[in-house]
Parts: structure tokens; sequence; C-alpha cells
């Protein structure tokens, strides 16, 4: 059986999505990232942590895995702006809503500006918390001379390759497991073919910033947060994390010893947190 193996359709588009767990109570929506990343490669151990108690729900979000791309730009605000829309399809009024970079980003996004959707928010080495990606013009020239098909050309064909890009994303690279490097090099070759997150970088990123800067607004911010960095994350480093905490009144913050993907580098510390704060 695939991992999300319910199907429902959304403006005319297939999404997929898991849940379990529980009906009663408020439910949580996870959101993954961008790139090498879908329901599973990300929130597989959260949704074994957590269903004995709570009702986890985690979609393929537009153009990755099981779920097909939306039509219009596929930027923040776009992807953010489907949010909404899905919990709608599910008949869900409230929830809590997590998600980790890109979905970070979303969970940030939705507060902001549907404030009435969400009970409380867990953003996870969010995007949107710079004004910059981390050597900025380097990255933006990579992405213009097409590093990106290039990346997932080999990272399919490379176990090494792809255990390499994998521990880019982890603290401690040998924390990096063999199921992961397998189920990234499937990503690799189907990002190959959809490129979701080239659509997004070309939305979003130009030669001397990043386009969704939600710093500004992050005060507009009123649901309950639990902001959680990686303090090896090269992607978000911890400290635009940390800052982004200040502008938002009612914030706890927690860094763990890893990189950009704690709930899959360090599940024996980030789910007992997300137990603490969900309870």
């Amino acid at each position: 059986m695939p991992y999300t193996d319910r199907r429902i359709d959304l403006d005319g588009r297939r999404v997929a999505f898991v849940d379990e767990g529980p009906r009663d109570g408020p439910p949580l929506v996870l959101l993954h990232g961008a790139g090498f990343d879908h329901a599973e490669l990300t929130w597989r151990l959260t949704v074994a942590a957590l269903r004995d108690r709570h009702r986890v729900i985690v979609p393929d979000l537009p153009g990755y895995g099981d779920s097909e791309a939306i039509d219009g730009a596929q930027d923040l605000p776009g992807l953010s702006q489907w949010v909404p829309r899905f919990l709608d399809a599910l008949g869900l009024d409230r929830v809590d809503l997590g998600g980790v970079s890109m979905g970070g980003g979303m969970t940030l996004w939705v507060a902001i500006h549907a404030p009435d959707r969400v009970r409380r928010i867990v953003p996870v080495c969010p995007y949107g918390v710079m004004a910059q990606a981390p050597h900025h013009r380097l990255a933006w020239a990579a992405v213009r001379a097409g590093i990106l098909p290039l990346a997932y050309r080999v990272a399919a064909a490379s176990p090494r390759a792809a255990r390499f890009g994998l521990s880019l994303s982890y603290g401690d690279p040998s924390r990096v497991s063999c199921k992961a490097v397998a189920e990234l090099r499937i990503t690799a070759r189907q990002q190959s073919q959809r490129r979701s997150f080239d659509a997004f970088l070309g939305h979003e990123m130009d030669a001397t910033s990043l386009k969704s800067d939600l710093r500004p607004d992050l005060n507009r911010i009123t649901a309950p947060t639990f902001l959680i960095a990686g303090r090896h994350d090269r992607l978000v480093p911890a400290r635009h994390v940390k800052a982004a905490r200040e502008r938002i009144a009612d914030c706890r913050f927690l860094q763990l010893p890893t990189g950009h993907w704690p709930m899959r580098e360090r599940p024996d510390l980030f789910h007992p947190a997300l137990r603490r704060f969900l309870r």
C-alpha cells in the first residue's frame, strides 16, 4: 500500500495524503519541505509517534509525491493559499498546523493571513524568516546555471551522491540511514521530471534576495507558536529562527542539535518536545 493512501480532488487536481489516529480532538496537519521531499520522507516517523493520541494528516504538497501541481504561481503565497482549501475539502475548521522548511514558511503564512484556521502552529526550520539564503549570490548563480536538474540526475544515479546531499541537511552525517538514501534517490527521479522545486525557486529567488520575507508580519500571529531550529542547519541558520521568536507574542523556542531535518535526524528529541507542546 502506498504511504499516502487517501485521495481527494481539489481544484481539479489530485491530492494524496495520510490521515491516521483518533478522530476526537483537533487534527494536526503537517507540511513537508521543498526539493527532495514528500509526505513520507519527512513525516513518516512523526505519524507513527503521534497517531496513538492525535489525528495526524500529512499531504503530499502540490507537485510532490502523488499530488498534482497547482495552476498559477508556485511561490510561498500561492502554495500557502492552497492550505485552507485543503482543510475545507476535508471539512476541517481549525487545526494544529506544522511544517518544515518551505512547509514551515507556509505554516507561518497561514497563521498570518488566515488566523481563524489555526489553533497552534509548529514551524520547524521555516522558510520566510530571512532576507537572503546563505551564500545567496552563489546559490542564485547555481540555480540560474541549471544545477538542480543535474543534482536530481546525480542523486538518482549514485547512492554516494545521494548520501552526500542528505548529509548537508543533517548536523551529524553519520545519522543518515540507508533507507533515507534509498528514499531520496526515488524522490530525485520523480523531481527530475516534475521540477517542483525549480518552479518554487524561480518565483522566490532573485539575484539579491528572497521574495517571501515574513518577518515584518510575524507580529500578527496570535496562535500559540512552537518554533524549532537546528543548531547546525545550513539552509535556515538557527539565529534567524531565534530572532523570529522575538516577533511572535506567544512563542516557545527550541534549538535541537541537528541540521535542517530534526524529525528524521533526532526523532528521539523532536517527538517528545512536539508531544509536550500539543498536550
